[in-house]
């Protein structure tokens, strides 16, 4: 399912993206404008609450990025092949000559992996399905008979992480809304971990021989593989995610003037977006004969419905009250009073400021003609 050629593509398709992010997480922030200042002297303790928040997150963080690890470099599935040292396709009589030996030497063996499962590894598919889809599956799982029944029942356990992952994600992505942008494309890691997982399986099951699986040992491929692709991806991203709540915890928690500005950028980015899809929709719209119709009667329709609309007296009612509520002056006195109040506290900020500047060369002046 995934070659050389796709793997390719989606690295040359997300390397812009990835320096774009990079280049990001390591550029310096602006020096604080004046209405940043106070901004920040009225929001010192929703910073620290922030700061504090983001702690217990590295934490939380922290333990996840362990617990992933630990699976990674620790726990090793079962397998009874790499147990006994043979090969998948190792012949029957070796096989069950080296189960009983190691039986005998080892009386908790026969509990990992019981005798009834040597039985069932005499049809060399059966050992396929082994590879590929790990011991529980292959012992546990009552109703498989076909790979399909294999997936069914590993895929409850491997949601069970990514849904784990995915509720860390939104609660270390909530206390703060310039972190909004990272949830969303977390979910969209998630999402493509665990499709490269799924056709981990996939082509596993595809080979369809040991012979050939055997060759495919130095890629990620079986039970094996999707084990290491899960629990190390998850373990990257949550690495990831404490290096972007350290970034917001030196960035002093609320929004400054630029992400506001970007955020706002974006927003009309989407707009105009939007608009241009619009705009290239009614044209294609209008060029198809059919289209065309269905355009035309449909705002037909919306025009009479319009109509009966406003010569509804309750309608013409309800929106005279509502407008004769609405004082348009006052909201622009409003308005311009809040802007003014803005420009002066700026000013009354920039003022001491150069008066500081100004008075440095007198006194550097003083010093040196006492000295």
């Amino acid at each position: 399912m995934l070659d050389s050629s796709v793997i390719q593509i989606l690295i040359v398709l997300g390397f812009p993206y990835a320096i774009g992010a990079l280049r990001s997480f390591f550029a310096k922030a602006p020096p604080p404008s004046p209405l940043q200042r106070i901004n920040n002297q009225q929001g010192e303790k929703v910073s620290s609450r922030t700061r504090a928040w983001n702690r217990s997150m590295l934490l939380l963080l922290g333990l996840t990025a362990l617990y992933h690890v630990f699976y990674v470099v620790f726990y090793d599935p079962p397998n009874i092949f790499k147990t006994l040292s043979l090969p998948a396709d190792c012949p029957n009589f070796i096989l069950h000559q080296s189960w009983k030996e190691r039986a005998a030497l080892d009386p908790a063996f026969m509990n990992k992996y019981p005798d009834s499962m040597r039985e069932r590894f005499k049809a060399m598919e059966n050992r396929l399905w082994y590879e590929v889809y790990g011991q529980d599956a292959f012992l546990n799982c009552e109703y498989c008979t076909e790979r399909s029944d294999f997936m069914r029942y590993l895929i409850p356990g491997a949601m069970a992480s990514y849904v784990g992952m995915a509720v860390i994600l939104g609660i270390a992505t909530t206390q703060t809304s310039h972190l909004n942008k990272y949830r969303t494309w977390g979910s969209a890691a998630l999402v493509i971990i665990s499709v490269l997982e799924y056709g981990t399986y996939q082509r596993s099951a595809d080979i369809g021989s040991l012979p050939g699986l055997m060759k495919h040992e130095g890629w990620i491929v079986g039970f094996r593989g999707a084990h290491l692709l899960r629990h190390g991806s998850l373990a990257m991203m949550s690495v990831v995610l404490m290096g972007v709540l350290l970034r917001s915890t030196r960035g002093g928690g609320l929004r400054d003037e630029v992400e506001i500005l970007n955020d706002l950028c974006q927003a009309q980015e989407g707009m105009i977006q939007r608009h241009r899809a619009l705009q290239l929709a009614r044209a294609a719209s209008l060029r198809d004969p059919v289209l065309r119709k269905q355009f035309v009667d449909y705002w037909k329709k919306r025009e009479v419905e319009h109509g009966l609309l406003l010569s509804d007296m309750e309608y013409k009612e309800a929106r005279d009250l509502a407008l004769s509520r609405i004082d348009v002056e006052t909201i622009t006195q409003e308005a311009d009073e809040y802007i003014d109040a803005i420009i002066k506290a700026g000013e009354r900020v920039s003022e001491p400021m150069e008066a500081d500047a100004s008075a440095n060369p007198a006194e550097q002046t003083k010093t040196a003609a006492s000295t």
